[in-house]
């Protein structure tokens, strides 16, 4: 019993010292894919789209042939779109206000598709809401599309629903159209069964479905006006040789300067693996620091290290360094962006 316990430690032991590497997760600030002045503060959200009641949104093909599904309209998908992009940017709170403006500019009596509003309607909702730009959704239109195919054993079944989305951004003071855009979005949902009502049975009915379409376009689409967090994955090398090792006690004390200083030395006196995992390491702390350009740097450093290696070093380190200079670089021109969208002066 004693001897095998023994054994187990061991084993753990030698498990434990083969792990070369941490992975660290964090959030990182992108910035929107539009630069929105930073003098505007405040927006409206308009419903300007004309009503999209058309008899042939939702459509079925089984076994090659289509059809037609009984007719089912949406009311209210700009409707949900609006209401779920105010809830994302009220919780990003980048504006310091945002309103839904609760009249249908565009209705089936009197509008027509893509009709843009007037100077006049435009500065008097700014003024009524005392904003300084309007979002204008002058389209949203949405359809289904349900694949049915005969698998011989079974039948296989999906469901795409897809919407378009035309936005616009206008001063409010100058009435001027800032952006434009087309927004397209799908939702995708597939299945198998015995039979054909079984392989669809678990598919939300097609009103649901364009609902739920229509609250991840709203939600989504503020990522083209206002920055956003997303995750990220760092890896971080804790051996090779000793100096990993005692880089890693402190970092865990969170003295990164000491581990830094370490990591110097590696690259400076180590083999080409070493020099790629202590590269790296410092372009993980410098990230860390907010210094994007010297991490830039660092990261390139270690991706030409295990460059070195050829055939013979690890593939998959190779990979990751060039993976991580990727996407410093990204990041080190995203936050010249950022500044720019927080207002902050470029030097």
């Amino acid at each position: 019993m004693l001897r095998n316990l023994i054994f187990l430690l061991i084993t753990l032991v030698l498990v434990a010292s083969c792990k070369t590497y941490e992975v660290m997760h964090y959030d990182v600030l992108r910035p929107a894919v539009y630069s929105v002045p930073p003098q505007i503060k405040s927006i409206v959200i308009v419903d300007n789209a004309y009503p999209f009641n058309p008899d042939n949104a939702h459509i079925a093909k089984v076994m090659g042939q289509l059809q037609r599904l009984d007719t089912v309209r949406v009311d209210t998908f700009s409707t949900v779109i609006i209401n779920q992009l105010k809830a994302e940017l009220d919780f990003r709170r980048f504006f310091d206000t945002v309103y839904i403006d609760t009249i249908k500019h565009n209705t089936a009596i009197s509008g027509k598709p893509l009709r843009s509003l007037t100077q006049a309607q435009i500065i008097d909702i700014c003024n009524k809401y005392n904003v300084d730009a309007l979002l204008s959704l002058d389209a949203a239109k949405y359809g289904t599309l349900i694949n049915v195919q005969d698998m011989d054993v079974e039948y296989y079944s999906t469901m795409d629903v897809g919407g378009v989305a035309y936005w616009r951004l206008l001063d409010g003071y100058s009435t001027e159209a800032l952006y434009a855009d087309a927004q397209r979005d799908t939702l995708y949902w597939d299945a198998v069964g015995a039979d054909i009502n079984v392989s669809v049975a678990t598919f939300p009915s097609l009103k649901d479905a364009t609902i739920e379409l229509g609250s991840y376009m709203g939600a989504t689409y503020a990522d083209e006006l206002v920055p956003h967090w997303e995750p990220v994955e760092r890896r971080v090398y804790i051996a090779g040789n000793t100096h990993f090792i005692s880089a890693a006690e402190w970092l865990s004390k969170d003295n990164r300067s000491e581990a830094e200083k370490l990591w110097n030395f590696i690259y400076q006196h180590g083999n080409s693996r070493e020099k790629g995992r202590a590269a790296n390491n410092i372009a993980v702390s410098m990230e860390a620091r907010g210094e994007y350009k010297l991490a830039m740097e660092w990261a390139f450093k270690s991706y030409q290290a295990f460059e070195l290696k050829g055939v013979i070093g690890n593939q998959d380190e190779r990979l990751s360094s060039k993976e991580l200079y990727t996407d410093l670089v990204r990041r080190y021109r995203d936050q010249k962006k950022l500044d720019v969208q927080f207002g902050i002066p470029v030097l």
